[in-house]
């Protein structure tokens, strides 16, 4: 009578050859979740130094109309100054 289920020597081979493609398949999986991450801290990084950039340029935009409206207010005093001149 022949035996047609494989041997625990066999089953034990699909096993390990099983286990060995599962370890590889893993690794590369966490190679690329490492890459993802590397990739989510850059660009946490640039959202972050382009919201550094932008907070700066609003204030120096607010002070550069602080100092236009200081100059207009001057300039409406020379203004009311020379016009009181005869």
């Amino acid at each position: 009578m022949t035996d047609k289920t494989p041997s625990l020597e066999q089953r034990l081979d699909r096993l390990e050859q099983g286990q060995e493609r599962l370890l590889a398949s893993l690794t590369a999986i966490e190679s690329r979740i490492e890459i993802m991450h590397q990739e989510f801290q850059r660009t946490a990084t640039t959202v972050s130094r382009f919201s550094l950039a932008q907070e700066s340029a609003k204030l120096a935009s607010q002070r550069l109309e602080s100092f236009v409206g200081e100059v207009r207010d001057q300039l409406t005093k020379i203004e009311v100054l020379l016009g009181k001149k005869p």
